[in-house]
């Protein structure tokens, strides 16, 4: 369990984030620590994609043991894909995605235990500094710029339009 204090710094850091947000004129939400919710969460609503579907990420520290790891925190950047997995595809798929995985420069897509498809991607930021506007929004760039380059591949596997062959080797 991470001290008050450790939460309260995540906190005002995610505050700090949906500052830098709001002002690129995303719609934020941020959550506080809650018997439902573990850790602080900032969502934050970006571009839909090619078929008009809402996405979301969210933003949450992950929980560090402040004993052993004191320079730098971990920032989770997480986004649900906005399609589903048809039963007896999630081979297929996960073939696609390691496929995919290889070509990424900054996080990986997943399929997490109930079956939703993810892109996921962990900022790793000094313990010491503060959010830079233009850094923070340059990594959000290029996170939605690999959601967008990769997630109709994943998709045509996922609903059963195209093999995880045929993908792959679209690919390649």
């Amino acid at each position: 369990m991470l001290p008050d204090l450790v939460h309260a710094r995540h906190l005002a850091q995610l505050g700090l984030l949906k500052q830098i947000l709001d002002e690129a004129d995303l719609a934020t939400n941020l959550l506080e620590k809650s018997e439902a919710i573990p850790l602080h969460v900032l969502m934050a609503g970006f571009q839909e994609d090619k078929k008009g579907r809402e996405r979301f990420l969210h933003f949450s520290f992950l929980p560090l043991n402040d004993d052993d790891i004191v320079a730098i925190q971990l920032l989770q950047i997480y986004s649900t894909l906005p399609f589903h997995l048809q039963e007896g595809a999630r081979d297929g798929v996960a073939s696609v995605l390691l496929e995919i995985n290889t070509r990424l420069p900054i996080g990986h897509f997943g399929i997490n235990e109930q079956n939703e498809l993810h892109y996921r991607y962990v900022y790793s930021i000094s313990a010491s500094s503060t959010f830079e506007s233009e850094e923070v929004l340059e990594i959000l760039s290029l996170f939605v710029y690999m959601c967008d380059m990769f997630a109709e591949h994943v998709e045509l596997v996922a609903s059963g339009e195209a093999s995880a062959e045929q993908v792959v080797q679209s690919l390649r």
